[in-house]
This record gives structure tokens, sequence and C-alpha cells, in this order.
């Protein structure tokens, strides 16, 4: 227990740390209520912008839930009667974000039309059902797949309109570039003297020297450097969730089925905006807990803190390049899909629909990056201890 309160100070609990530590914690709040705080319409008068507001609140409100036909073809109607009228592209968006009733049109066209998209692919899937049926393909794995979309379609049921603006806003944490630039950077920062400490001092090999001693201190560390990176994901997401409820004034749509937030609208998920939040919450959790496993593994070789920071972020940056490498995509899949970067990007993840053949089963993009998540983990925590075996002193 000592060692691991003494590998803590050094990472995180230490007057330097906490201070930067406060500062992310604000910065990560102040980014996310700029984002959201632009209201819903773009008024000048704020007393005009509250009302246009609530006039546009009482809409949502009287039609939400499943779709109304009647209000579609109204809101049709009032859609292409604006673009006759206005035109498209700025005109038509001046116009948009300036009247209450022209925005929910706009917005209940576009529900009608995730509406039909739902109808057209259980009917897509229900004909390629039929048709492996027909030709007796019942054990294949494309069959299993198929049955399978068409229960997470069914269990999901046809969509639903509600309002889940602090939702949408919230889930831009987990974007690729912003969680890479403003978090899995900061936590490379964070971990990356974990071993490079002692090296620098001369007192690797002396800490080290003995087998039992060995073990302890690299558990020490490893758990510190878990523990460590955990935190800073819940300052993180912590941060820019008060950010966002005071940006927005309230959390609308927490009950509403996840399929009603932008990121979620294809995901096999069945939960709520709430459940999802929470779900990609623990997520980054683990995530950035294995990460800083490996990190440990990384700082561990390296002579100096700046070594050690600079590997880190170029594992981060091959990760993610990886996907611009053209014809031989299909032999570095695995990387694409499951380095530290994509990992983190939990919207990319539970958000989707991708399937994986596991060995003829077909599971989902969560449960298989989860199994990475796992072998990840065990990986670097081995190799750290092997690592460590060689600075011995016998």
């Amino acid at each position: 227990m000592r060692l691991f309160k003494y590998e803590m100070r050094k990472l995180l609990i230490n007057k330097n740390r906490l201070i930067l530590l406060s500062v992310l914690f604000v910065l990560y709040g102040l980014i996310s209520f700029l984002l959201s705080a632009g209201g819903e319409f773009e008024i000048a008068d704020r007393a005009q912008e509250k009302v246009a507001f609530t006039e546009f609140m009482e809409l949502v409100s009287e039609n939400s839930g499943k779709l109304d036909p009647v209000q579609l073809e109204e809101s049709k109607a009032k859609v292409e009667a604006a673009i006759g009228e206005y035109g498209e592209g700025e005109p038509l968006n001046y116009q948009i974000n300036r009247n209450p009733q022209l925005r929910f049109h706009r917005i209940y066209t576009a529900f009608g039309q995730q509406v039909a998209d739902y109808r057209t692919r259980v009917e897509t899937i229900q004909d390629k059902i039929a048709e492996l049926e027909a030709s007796g393909q019942t054990d294949s794995h494309e069959y299993r797949l198929y049955k399978k979309q068409l229960q997470a379609e069914l269990a999901h049921g046809e969509p639903v309109f509600e309002y889940t603006r602090a939702w949408n806003f919230f889930f831009i944490a987990f974007d690729g570039m912003l969680i890479i630039l403003m978090f899995m950077i900061v936590l490379t920062f964070f971990i990356s003297p974990l071993f490079t400490q002692e090296v620098k001092t001369e007192m690797d090999s002396i800490v080290l020297c003995s087998e039992k001693g060995r073990r302890e201190i690299v558990t020490a560390k490893l758990l510190s450097a878990a523990l460590t990176s955990a935190i800073l994901a819940a300052v993180y997401l912590g941060g820019w969730f008060i950010g966002i409820y005071f940006g927005c004034g309230d959390l609308s749509g927490y009950d509403a089925p996840v399929r009603c937030v932008g990121a979620f609208e294809s995901t096999l998920l069945n939960t709520t905006a709430g459940g999802a939040a929470a779900l990609c919450f623990i997520w980054l959790i683990l995530v950035s807990a294995v990460f800083g496993t490996a990190l440990a593994f990384v700082s561990s070789k390296m002579k100096n803190q700046s070594a050690a920071f600079g590997l880190g972020i170029a594992i981060l940056i091959a990760g993610m390049a990886s996907g611009n490498l053209g014809r031989i995509r299909k032999i570095v899949w695995p990387i694409m899909d499951f380095n530290f970067g994509a990992l983190s990007m939990a919207t990319s993840i539970f958000g989707g629909s991708k399937i994986y053949n596991f060995f003829g089963t077909p599971i989902s993009y969560g449960t298989a990056a989860f199994m990475a998540c796992i072998l990840l983990s065990v990986l670097a925590c081995l190799l750290t201890y092997l690592a460590q075996r060689k600075r011995g002193v016998l």
C-alpha cells in the first residue's frame, strides 16, 4: 500500500498535478458550456429568443412520441413552401434559426425520413432472411447475422420524436479528434513519468533488485497508472457534463430511446439516452485504464519522460492514421478498429451496427472492443513485468 501511495503521489496526488487537474476540469466545462450555450435560435433579443424557444418546445411536447402521419404531411408542406419562398442553403437556414414553427417542421420532416428509413431497413433484412431460408442456408453466418439484426431492429421499434439537444452535445465528447486532443494526450502526459523518474535518477536497478520487490513495485505502478487514468477520464467527462448542463439549462430527453440521439440512430443498443451516457462513461474509464497500463510499458522502456510522452503520442497518431492505408486496410483492420484512439470513441463503438464474425458467431463492435481491451491490458501488464526483469541487480 505504501508503494501504491508513493506512485499515486508521483503521478497525480501532488500540488502541481492537482492544480493542473483542476484547471483541466474547468477547461473541459468551459468548452462544453460555450459549445452548448448558444441556444436553439439566433435571435439577438433575449426576451424574443425565450418566447421563440417556449413556442418551439410546446410544438415538440405536443408531437412527442410515435410518428403522426397528418403532422408529417403538414410539416413537409410547410418546409416545401419555405424552400419555394426562400430557396435552400443560407436563406432557408436564416429563417429556420429565427422561426420556431419552421424549425419544428424541418426537424419533424427529418424525423419522418428517419422512420421511413427504419421501415425500409426492416423490410430489406426480412427479404434477405426469406431468400436465405428459401435456399436452405439457415446454418450460415449470414443468416445468423441478419436474424440478429432483425431482432435488434424489432426490439427498438419505430423511432419516436423526442427532444435530446443536451445529450447530442454530451456525446460530442467522444468525437475522434476532440477526445484525442483534449483527453488522450493529457493522459499520456500524466502517465509518462511512471518509470522514467527512477531511470533519470539511476535508481531503477536498485529499487528493482529483488524478485519480490520488483513484483510489488511493478504492481503498484500498474495499479497507480490504471487508477490515475480512470480519474482523468472521470474529470474529463464530469467537466464536460457540467458544462453541458449549465449551457443547455436542463437534461431533457434523458429517458428517451437512445436512437433519438444523433450519434446512436443506428445503434444495436436498446436503452435510453441517459443509459447510453452511463455506458459510455464507464467505457471511457475502462479504455483509459487499459491505455494507462500500455503507457506504463512504454514508460518502462524509455530513459526520460519526454521520450515516453513522444512515443505515447506516436502510438495514438499511428493508430488513427491506419485508416488511410489504402489497399492494405483489409489486412490491418484490427489496428484500424481497435487502436486506442478508436477504442476511446464510444459513440463509434456503440452507436453503429457493425458486426464481426467470431468463429461463426456474430458479435457486436462493443463486444469485440471489450475483448480487445482485456487482451491489450493483459498483454501490457505481462510485457511490463517482463521488461523489469532485466533491470534487477543480480
